[in-house]
């Protein structure tokens, strides 16, 4: 334009620097995102925060989907039951298991990975479906394993329980009635 100093190049450097200011401070947002604890959580819990708690029922909640007669993973618990799971194993494991919680929740790994800015807890139920399925599907084993073991933890938690027994015909443990 005419009367300005500034030189194309200038104008280009500027607009990159800027680009990249924008996208740090992005990140930064995405990185920091937090987890809201779900007030339904009952504790007190052994090993997880009440936002790993919250992490794991958003997970429960997608896995085992509304179905007439079986009840909801909130009303059986299920953050705190795989609580006392986790509480059964090896600190190591616990360490392991808290950190793959971590990373399923986090923001910035969903936005890394899966394309899918938020926490997992926080997002819609077809983000987090999605989120599910690639972590699932993923060529990364780590990913995969990782959602086996979240699927198993909590379907351990929820289908032991007593209250979902006559939902899948179970009659419960046989009693001690029988000979010795």
């Amino acid at each position: 334009m005419p009367g300005e100093l500034e030189s194309r190049r200038s104008f280009i450097r500027k607009g990159i620097v800027g680009t990249a200011l924008l996208v740090a401070g992005g990140g930064v947002w995405v990185g920091t995102r937090r987890t809201r604890p779900d007030p339904a959580i009952r504790g007190p819990l052994q090993v997880l925060t009440p936002e790993e708690a919250t992490v794991i029922l958003a997970v429960a909640d997608r896995l085992v989907p509304p179905r007439r007669g079986f009840p909801r993973p909130v009303e059986v618990e299920v953050p705190r039951k795989v609580d006392a799971i986790v509480a059964m194993a090896q600190p190591a494991v616990r360490h392991e298991l808290r950190q793959l919680i971590g990373l399923f929740e986090s923001s910035l790994a969903g936005l890394v990975l899966d394309g899918l800015p938020g926490t997992f807890s926080g997002a819609s139920p077809e983000a987090q479906d999605r989120r599910l399925r690639d972590w699932a599907t993923s060529r990364i084993e780590v990913r995969r394993t990782g959602f086996r073991a979240l699927k198993k933890l909590v379907y351990a938690a929820y289908y032991a329980s007593p209250e979902t027994w006559p939902a899948v015909g179970y009659p419960g443990p046989p009693t001690g009635g029988g000979r010795r």
